[in-house]
């Protein structure tokens, strides 16, 4: 699997009001760098996020860290493509800041999903493990939108 790399300095004005980094704006280089990941593989015109699983925060990251997103494509489906991306502090890539999985839909000319042709197939264990965690995570945000439309 291959995998893309972005990084950023965290700057004052990307703090919240605890001066830690900023949910939103993670998120918001969170998904840009699962898209740069999607890129590998197709054509962004035709791609749009369908899901953001959630983003697990595990410990705060400051003002004057540098943070590195690293982002690899872990599953497709017929005409999907499911992103892990872990977020680093740049000087300690075996601890895990945050972490999660977020879903691209391909899309024809019309808007609706189309087929990529695109097959992941994992090259070790922990690619083995992370391409069954983004089936589960897809699977439950499929059992949810279900039981809300069904509501």
């Amino acid at each position: 699997m291959k995998a893309t790399y972005s990084q950023r300095l965290i700057k004052l004005a990307d703090l919240n009001h605890h001066q830690t980094f900023f949910a939103g704006r993670c998120s918001e280089w969170f998904l840009e760098s699962s898209y740069f990941a999607v890129a590998q593989y197709v054509d962004t015109k035709d791609t749009v996020l369908l899901v953001l699983h959630g983003i697990d925060f595990k410990f705060p990251i400051f003002a004057g860290d540098i943070v590195t997103f690293e982002s690899k494509v872990v599953s497709a489906g017929r005409s999907t493509l499911t992103v892990y991306t872990k977020m680093y502090r740049s000087r300690e890539p075996e601890k895990v800041a945050a972490d999660g999985f977020a879903t691209f839909s391909y899309l024809d000319e019309n808007h609706r999903s189309k087929p990529h042709g695109i097959v992941i197939i994992p090259e070790n264990d922990e690619e083995r493990w992370l391409q069954q965690q983004a089936l589960e995570v897809l699977e439950e945000s499929r059992r949810r939108a279900k039981a809300i439309a069904e509501h």
